[in-house]
Parts: structure tokens; C-alpha cells; sequence
């Protein structure tokens, strides 16, 4: 079993269900400024990280939806990648809830000027 894959090896993964992840990482962009305006946390950084993480499984279902009425095909051929990338994402979202992110933000902001 191969343990090592190389950046074009992974991007071979990847590349049927790229939809999947555009549309993750445009959502996780657009909810992490989102978060950095309204200012949850207040530290610009935290605020960015939560709205991201929230955003995250939100964005791969609108992805999995876009895959799907785009490319049907290519979801039966690559179940074990979506399902990868699902799992991650509900994961990621899931740990935003869980993480102290209060505490974290206090921290930095003794640390930093912001």
C-alpha cells in the first residue's frame, strides 16, 4: 500500500470533484470575512478561523449539489474521495463549536496589538 502520494497524484484525486472544493473554499472565504465584520470573538483572526470552520460542511453540501447536477457521473466513480472530503468538513465545522475560542482570542490579544 502506497503511503506517499505526490502533488500530481493527489491533484488526480481531486481533480473529477473540483467543484466540491471550489465551492468549500469560496463559501469558508466569504463566511471568514463575514466573521471578521461582525466580530464575534474580537481578535480579526479568531473572528476568520470560526466563520471559515462554521461555513465549512455548508459549502461542501452546496459543492456536493453543484457536483452533482454538473458532473453525475463523476460522483459514483469517486464516493471514497467525497466521502474523504465530507468527513473532513463535518469535522472541521463540527470542532469550531467545541474549540475555546474565547480563551484563544483573549490570549492573542494579550500577545498581539490588535
Amino acid at each position: 500500500m502506497k503511503t506517499h502520494y505526490t502533488l500530481k497524484e493527489q491533484w488526480e484525486f481531486v481533480k473529477p470533484i473540483w467543484r466540491i472544493m471550489l465551492a468549500a473554499l469560496l463559501v469558508q472565504l466569504i463566511a471568514g470575512f463575514s466573521a471578521i465584520v461582525i466580530g464575534r470573538y474580537g481578535h480579526p483572526l479568531i473572528d476568520f478561523w470560526f466563520g471559515g470552520a462554521v461555513s465549512t460542511f455548508p459549502g461542501f453540501i452546496l459543492g456536493l449539489l453543484w457536483q452533482t447536477y454538473s458532473s453525475k457521473e463523476t460522483i459514483k466513480n469517486n464516493l471514497l474521495a467525497i466521502g474523504f472530503i465530507g468527513a473532513g468538513c463535518l469535522i472541521l465545522t463540527s470542532a469550531a463549536f467545541f474549540m475555546p475560542l474565547e480563551q484563544f482570542s483573549l490570549a492573542l490579544q494579550r500577545i498581539t496589538l490588535f
